[in-house]
C-alpha cells in the first residue's frame, strides 16, 4: 500500500507540486506513519476539522488549500468518500468559523461531526465520556467505523427523518453484540469504569466495595414492584402537576401534607402532624423532587418543571432519576452513602451461620470504621467521624430509603438495628452504585 501511496504522490507532484507536498504533510499527519487502511471517515473529518485548522498554521486560505490538496490525493487513491470531505463547503464553514476563533469553530466541528452520522451516540446504556480508558477508546473507534460501514450500506441515512432513532439502533446493537467469549464492548467499557470507580486512590473508601465488582458491572433492573415503592414519589409529583400550595417559607401546604401521611398510612409525631416538618417522609421525598429538579417553586406554589413532566410520565426513568440522587452529592456526603449502600448490599438476607452474624455489626459503626480508616476526618481537625456525624449525613439517606420500603426494618438511623434491604431496595441500591461507577469519567 505504500507504494501506492507513492505512486499518488508522485502523480500529484507532476500535476502540482506544491499540492503534493501538503497532502504528503497532511497524510503522514493523519494516519501518524500508520497504515492507509486504518483511515476511517471519522479520522479524516477530526483532521480537516479539528485538527487542520488547530495545528496548522496559516489563514483559512492556506488551510482550504491544503484539504483540498489532502482530497486530490484521496481521488488518485480511488478513496473518493474521504475526498469528498475534504473540499466540501462543510469543512470550509468550519474553517471559517476557526477563523473568527477558537470557541466558534470548536461548536462548528462539533455540530457537523454529529451531523455526519459517525459520531457514536449517547445511549441510555453508555454515555462516552471525556477521558476514556483503552477498553473505551476501542468500543468508541469500532462503533464509528461499524456506522460508517452502515451508512455507505444505506442502513443509517444521515439528515433523512427519523436518522438518530436508527443511528441510535445500530449503535445499541453493535456495542451489546457477544464476542466469542460471550462478553460485549459494552461489558468490557463498564468493566474498566468501574475497576476505575472501585481503585480510584482519591476514594480508599471504596476499596471495602470490591466484592461487589460483577454486581457493579451487570446493575439491575427495576423490580416488578417499581412503580409500588415509588408511589409516593409519583404521588407528590401528581400534586405538583395541579400545582401544590406551599407556606411562606416554602414548606408543603399542612393540608396536602395530611393528606399525603393519611393515604400511606406515614407515621408522624405529632399525628396527625402540623406541617412538613412534622413529618420525615415528605422532607426527603420534597428534598428528593428537588434535587432532581422535577420541581420549582412559582410563587406559593410547587409546580413541575419539564424534566419532572418527563419523568412523570415514565416509571422508568424516574427510578433511574430517583437512584441517581442518592448518589448526587461529593465530598463526605457522597463516601458515607456509598459505604452504607455498598455494606448493606453486602449483607444478604440469606446467610446464615455464625459467619453471617460476624458481619451483621451495627452498619452505621460499620461504616463510620470504614471512613475513618480511609482517611475520612469529622472534622477540621482530621479526628476520625465519630457516630452521630455518620448518622448527621446519611439521615437523609435513611429517610429515603424507610419511606419507600427498601429496608425491613424502621430503626436503621438507630445505633443497635441491624437491617436489611427488601428486593426492590437491593435492586435500588444496585442500580445507584452502578450508575454511579459507569458513569462517564472526565479524568483518568
Amino acid at each position: 500500500m505504500q507504494e501506492t501511496v507513492a505512486s499518488a504522490l508522485a502523480q500529484l507532484a507532476r500535476l502540482d507540486p506544491r499540492a503534493a507536498r501538503l497532502a504528503e504533510n497532511a497524510l503522514a499527519s493523519l494516519t501518524g506513519g500508520g497504515e492507509l487502511e486504518e483511515l476511517t471517515q471519522r479520522s479524516v473529518q477530526e483532521f480537516c476539522w479539528y485538527v487542520l485548522p488547530v495545528r496548522f498554521a496559516g489563514e483559512t486560505g492556506e488551510r482550504m488549500l491544503t484539504a483540498r490538496s489532502l482530497g486530490r490525493l484521496f481521488s488518485l487513491l480511488d478513496l473518493d468518500r474521504y475526498a469528498a470531505i475534504c473540499s466540501s463547503t462543510t469543512t470550509r464553514t468550519i474553517l471559517d468559523a476557526h477563523s473568527s476563533g477558537h470557541d466558534s469553530g470548536l461548536a462548528a466541528y462539533r455540530r457537523a461531526m454529529r451531523a455526519s452520522g459517525v459520531e457514536p451516540p449517547d445511549l441510555a446504556e453508555l454515555t462516552w465520556g471525556t477521558a476514556l480508558g483503552a477498553a473505551e477508546i476501542s468500543a468508541h473507534q469500532a462503533t464509528s467505523a461499524a456506522l460508517e460501514l452502515a451508512i455507505a450500506a444505506g442502513e443509517v441515512r444521515p439528515g433523512a427523518r427519523g436518522w438518530r432513532t436508527a443511528q441510535e439502533r445500530f449503535a445499541r446493537a453493535f456495542l451489546t453484540q457477544p464476542d466469542g467469549q460471550g462478553r460485549s464492548r459494552l461489558d468490557r467499557v463498564r468493566e474498566e469504569r468501574v475497576r476505575g470507580w472501585l481503585g480510584s486512590p482519591s476514594h480508599p473508601h471504596r476499596q471495602r466495595l470490591w466484592p461487589l465488582l460483577g454486581q457493579l458491572i451487570v446493575g439491575a433492573e427495576p423490580p416488578p414492584d417499581a412503580d409500588a415503592a415509588l408511589a409516593p414519589v409519583h404521588r407528590l409529583l401528581d400534586f405538583a402537576d395541579e400545582g401544590i400550595g406551599l407556606t411562606q417559607i416554602g414548606y408543603i401546604s399542612p393540608t396536602a401534607v395530611r393528606e399525603l401521611c393519611a393515604e400511606f398510612d406515614w407515621a408522624t409525631s405529632p399525628s396527625p402532624p402540623r406541617s412538613e416538618t412534622d413529618a420525615m417522609q415528605l422532607i426527603s421525598l420534597h428534598k428528593l423532587l428537588r434535587g432532581m429538579r422535577a420541581v420549582r417553586r412559582a410563587g406559593r406554589r410547587m409546580v413541575l418543571t419539564r424534566r419532572g413532566r418527563r419523568l412523570h410520565g415514565d416509571g422508568t426513568e424516574l427510578w433511574r432519576a430517583v437512584a441517581d440522587s442518592v448518589l448526587d452529592s461529593d465530598g463526605f456526603a457522597q463516601a458515607a452513602t456509598e459505604t452504607l449502600l455498598g455494606l448493606l448490599l453486602q449483607r444478604s438476607p440469606r446467610a446464615t451461620g455464625s459467619h453471617a452474624r460476624a458481619e451483621r455489626s451495627d452498619v452505621m459503626e460499620e461504616a463510620r470504621q470504614v471512613l475513618a480508616e480511609a482517611g475520612w476526618g469529622g472534622d477540621a481537625s482530621g479526628d476520625s467521624p465519630d457516630t452521630a456525624q455518620v448518622h448527621a449525613v446519611l439521615l437523609q439517606v435513611t429517610w429515603l430509603l424507610e419511606t419507600l420500603g427498601f429496608v425491613r426494618r424502621s430503626d436503621l438511623v438507630g445505633g443497635t438495628g441491624t437491617p436489611d434491604l427488601t428486593r426492590s431496595g437491593q435492586a435500588f441500591a444496585l442500580t445507584a452504585m452502578h450508575r454511579s461507577a459507569t458513569a462517564p469519567s472526565t479524568s483518568l
